[in-house]
């Protein structure tokens, strides 16, 4: 995962969003954006463009998330929710910044061997990863990136979500600061993350050019010496 924006000052330099009582479902206006999902009628090239500058962790991620938008296709239920925030220029602007998030299915599909289906399928709808994070030049050092994190945090944790992951590669050390102020914990290069759940522990792998994210979004979910635990406790 990474993103185009280096700015470590942005959180406290966003302003707060004003009061808009007519704005529509899942749309957060700022006083100079707006930041909403992702929706057919957008440009596709748009979002193609602040992707192009994001280390993925998988390849071919970029054009999934686009595919997704332009199609409309959904993942099917079983499996989560995937997510793509846009911000725009308010009121009717350019889109300037996205944010990305989906359950880790692909990880999760591959150890379904060993950890049966009906788990996979529960894990997948309590952790989601944040993919992407990109903003423009001309929209950064305001906290844009940091304030689309926040409301893919909002909606996760609204639907259940107990955790977020995510990775940065070793060759961004600017981002581990960057992350942390989202609240992220920040794993050493290569670390695996282990995932406390009542039946046991998981071990979720890392490159060694890779470094694990983790944020509870729960209560009753901790963190602790590269171990989430608590997880699944509640259902």
């Amino acid at each position: 995962m990474g993103r185009a924006s280096r700015r470590r000052t942005e959180r406290r330099n966003m302003p707060q969003p004003a009061p808009q009582p007519d704005a529509a479902p899942g749309v957060v206006v700022l006083e100079r954006y707006l930041i909403r999902p992702a929706t057919q009628d957008d440009n596709p090239e748009a979002v193609r463009a602040l992707l192009e500058p994001v280390d993925f962790m998988n390849a071919a991620m970029s054009g999934e998330i686009v595919d997704r938008m332009r199609t409309g296709l959904r993942m099917p239920a079983q499996f989560g929710t995937a997510t793509l925030l846009l911000a725009q220029e308010h009121p009717a602007g350019e889109v300037v910044g996205l944010a990305h998030a989906i359950p880790p299915v692909q990880w999760l599909m591959a150890t379904e061997a060993v950890l049966g289906r009906q788990l996979c399928l529960e894990l997948s709808r309590s952790l989601v990863e944040l993919e992407a994070v990109s903003v423009a030049g001309s929209a950064r050092g305001q906290g844009l990136g940091h304030r689309l994190v926040d409301e893919l945090i909002r909606s996760y944790s609204g639907q259940g979500y107990e955790a977020m992951l995510g990775g940065i590669h070793t060759h961004k050390p600017h981002l581990a600061a960057y992350y942390k102020t989202d609240g992220f914990h920040v794993l050493s290069p290569g670390a695996p993350l282990d995932l406390q759940i009542p039946a046991g522990r998981i071990r979720y792998p890392a490159e060694p050019s890779m470094r694990h994210l983790a944020r509870p979004l729960v209560p009753q979910v901790s963190y602790r010496a590269g171990v989430l635990q608590g997880l699944l406790t509640g259902r």
